[in-house]
């Protein structure tokens, strides 16, 4: 079966991710939302961006992870909060969310403490936002989630501060986004033309994101 556009740009991000941080990637939500927010907005000719704030996610059994903390975005040291991906395309109607890290949700829950007893996640959520989304405050929420949901908030702290880290990193993340379409490119059907405009012939791409991927912090 031939895979969606949406899944392959998933698992360029998410492949390239786990190459360069194997030790960490389920948690570097930052880095895929900015590298998966530039290769959507290149393939699709639309903008997207990288959205941080707050977020709470599922386990079941009555167990939620909280990541609330809107404090930590003044922190150096980071803290327990969330990135994702929105549209931003005034031409687009419906305006869409992406969370390329949704797949990392058991794993993140098992290395935090958290017994996941749902079914396994999806490897991502793309969609409209009315059927991704849980409503509520968040002193208010449902005791549970439907399957693919999760809750979450985009703050002023989050954005002030996700606007400061593409800034301090740009060089990195354009050379991310560079490795991240080379393996979109490959993983294309050999047919597609869906890239012939946007990249030069596979083996002119440097492989040189290693040496300059942005710090986690």
């Amino acid at each position: 079966m031939a895979k969606s556009i949406q899944s392959l740009i998933a698992a360029s991000v998410n492949g390239v991710l786990r190459e360069l941080y194997p030790d960490r990637y389920s948690s570097l939500c930052h880095v895929h939302a900015v590298v998966g927010s530039n290769l959507i907005s290149i393939v699709f000719n639309r903008v997207y961006r990288p959205v941080a704030g707050l977020a709470v996610i599922d386990c079941g059994g009555g167990q939620m992870i909280r990541l609330i903390d809107n404090t930590a975005f003044a922190n150096p040291a980071g803290g327990a909060f969330h990135c994702w991906i929105e549209s931003a395309d005034p031409s687009m109607t419906v305006h869409e969310i992406v969370d390329l890290t949704f797949r990392h949700n058991h794993e993140y829950a098992v290395n935090n403490g958290y017994a996941w007893t749902r079914q396994p996640p999806p490897p991502y959520l793309w969609g409209p936002s009315p059927q991704i989304l849980v409503k509520g405050e968040l002193d208010a929420l449902p005791e549970s989630f439907d399957e693919g949901r999760v809750w979450l908030r985009e703050t002023d702290e989050g954005w002030n501060w996700m606007t400061r880290h593409v800034a301090d990193n740009m060089s990195a993340y354009a050379t991310l986004t560079a490795h991240a379409l080379k393996r979109l490119q490959r993983d294309l059907p050999a047919n597609s033309t869906l890239l012939e405009d946007i990249l030069p012939p596979a083996d002119d791409i440097t492989d040189s994101a290693r040496a300059s991927a942005p710090s986690p912090a």
